[in-house]
């Protein structure tokens, strides 16, 4: 399983995995391509007229010929193109309908352009002269390094952030399999190492997939990167393993000689056996001593063996109690972090509880639910509930002792976003799909009416839950830091409250906690009031956004807890309700 170390500054992080000193790095990442600093790419490399992208250029311009090929507004080329490089290539001419059939045509296409050996004019993808050249050599000796240009130019299709992000660390690739690629390893491994070192790209697979980021980053890493870029330009061969072998072979990669051939690096790495001496992981900061130590004490007969003994060290550390994690393991750690929901989890989240949780989110989603009906409500010209239905769905709230505080709940409000509850609670909804805005009224959706015809609202507040932890923001609408973090653990949160929530606690013990078990978040917070450092104490920032995110929009918004408040509708303390042992159990 990829577990990312995203807490380590990512810098660090590209000292060890590349093993190169920070000046030889940094000019490596700015010009990768410069001669000078970074990887000394020929004009002619000699036998790569074999790789793929070489041979899908190759069909191409057979495809373009002298007068040129029909292409979408996107540049893609028409049906009857297509035909001709499936042809070229050895497949079925059918089987090949639209570059997203084969995207390496697409790959290869764009880089083309990007390259300036084909050119678009008047709706028609032509080659140029530079083209025509390389394609004519029988040996194709040019045609990769002008590909290899043109494609770290431009992102390969189709664009998003996570995979334009991965696209940029192209260098980092080449770098590991510089250093690594000498004998078969885990793609896994490679996934884990870009991870560290590019977390601006981890973010973005957080935004888009909160509760499966990992698994997004590693599977668009494999696909795009190691796929579609280190295998097609043929400087590295993957293997992507045998399901039905016993001896379960996990996909794994390695360079080749066209590596050197192809992208020479001009700067001198370090030992790759070095490492461990360099980079603790997550782990202590005796971690490197501990390691030491235990190697000192063995000889080892092979490299296989000495990796084994490290790996097998790893393992046991990660899988042992750590107090600061309240007794979860690293491993454990990882997984309620990045999979919560998943099988091997610490915890499961039951679909359909078997009591009701007292949730102030659920009563608002019902009451909703109630007034939409058959008919459904006009929504306003911004999307948002009519303004009649807020004002009576507020005074129902307030009736039914939900209200934290009269300015919460407005007697006056102008609309749904005065009233923050039902505003998150229609968000919600939404995403859980449980309610769709359609012909600019909202209604009630058939998952909706499933749900409640299997399951009544028990099942309801299961979609509720699963939207409120995978889908819905928490740091919406505050002035606090990102502090991701605090939504991200949000399982542990509820270990905490199984744990410790049978009595009246104030939030500052679990806020507390929460801090011991991940105290990067107070780099955030000084990193947050840097320019204004007389505002906040970064550890007081980071207990607030806690207490308000983790503990009062969540846990007692889910029916979790029950709170008593103190002066100004300040959260005074917390207990776990009955409904929490049933919405989630510990594994």
């Amino acid at each position: 399983m990829l577990q990312p170390h995203t807490g380590h500054d990512s810098e660090r992080a590209r000292a060890f995995w590349t093993g190169l000193d920070p000046h030889d790095l940094h000019a490596t990442l700015r010009a990768p391509l410069d001669g000078a600093a970074g990887f000394a790419l020929p004009e002619r490399v000699v036998d790569t007229g074999a790789a793929p992208v070489a041979q899908v250029f190759a069909a191409i311009a057979a495809a373009l010929a002298d007068t040129g090929a029909r292409v979408g507004p996107d540049g893609a080329l028409d049906a009857d193109a297509l035909r001709t490089v499936a042809r070229s290539l050895g497949a079925p001419p059918d089987a090949v309908t639209s570059e997203a059939d084969l995207m390496i045509i697409s790959d290869v296409r764009v880089a083309a352009e990007a390259a300036g050996l084909i050119a678009r004019r008047s709706g028609r993808a032509h080659l140029t002269p530079s083209g025509r050249a390389a394609a004519r050599e029988e040996t194709l000796d040019t045609v990769v390094p002008h590909l290899l240009r043109g494609w770290a130019r431009r992102p390969i299709p189709p664009s998003n952030r996570v995979s334009d992000a991965i696209h940029a660390s192209w260098p980092l690739t080449v770098l590991l399999l510089h250093r690594f690629g000498a004998r078969w390893l885990p793609l896994r491994l490679y996934a884990k190492a870009v991870a560290e070192m590019t977390p601006e790209a981890l973010r973005a697979a957080e935004r888009e997939q909160p509760d499966a980021a990992i698994d997004t980053f590693a599977e668009t890493y494999v696909g795009r990167h190691l796929i579609r870029f280190a295998a097609a330009f043929g400087i590295a061969e993957v293997s992507l393993g045998d399901d039905e072998d016993d001896d379960g072979d996990e996909p794994a990669i390695r360079s080749t000689p066209l590596l050197d051939a192809l992208l020479p690096l001009v700067v001198d790495q370090a030992d790759p056996s070095h490492a461990f001496d360099d980079w603790d992981g997550d782990a202590p900061p005796s971690v490197n001593e501990e390691l030491a130590a235990a190697l000192s004490e063995r000889e080892f007969t092979s490299e296989d063996e000495l990796q084994a003994f490290v790996e097998d060290f790893t393992n046991r550390r990660n899988t042992a109690p750590v107090d600061d994690f309240d007794g979860l393991s690293p491993e454990q750690m990882q997984r309620l972090l990045w999979s919560p929901l998943e099988p091997g989890s610490p915890i499961a989240v039951s679909q359909v509880p078997r009591v009701t949780p007292p949730s102030p989110l659920l009563f608002l989603v019902l009451d909703l639910a109630q007034a939409l009906g058959d008919a459904g409500l006009k929504a306003t010209a911004k999307g948002n509930l009519p303004r009649t239905y807020v004002h009576e769905a507020a005074a129902r709230y307030r009736d039914a002792g939900w209200v934290r505080s009269d300015l919460d709940v407005p007697e006056r409000a102008r609309g749904e976003e005065d009233v923050g509850d039902l505003h998150v609670a229609r968000i919600v909804a939404r995403m859980a799909g449980l309610i769709t805005l359609r012909s600019g009224r909202w209604r009630l959706t058939k998952r909706y009416r499933d749900t409640m015809a299997r399951h009544g609202a028990l099942g309801v507040y299961g979609a509720l839950f699963e939207a409120f932890v995978r889908k819905y923001a928490w740091n919406y609408a505050d002035l606090y830091p990102e502090f991701d973090i605090v939504q991200r653990s949000w399982g542990f949160s509820l270990l905490l409250l199984l744990r410790y929530g049978g009595e009246w606690r104030p939030p500052e013990f679990y806020a507390d906690r929460f801090l011991r078990a991940f105290p990067l978040a107070l780099d955030e917070a000084e990193d947050a009031y840097a320019d204004h450092p007389w505002m906040r104490d970064p550890a007081d920032a980071v207990r607030d956004a806690y207490t308000v995110r983790a503990l009062e929009r969540f846990a007692a918004f889910l029916g979790l807890v029950e709170v008593e408040r103190g002066r100004y509708g300040r959260l005074g303390r917390l207990r776990a309700t009955p409904a929490l042992a049933e919405v989630v159990a510990r594994v």
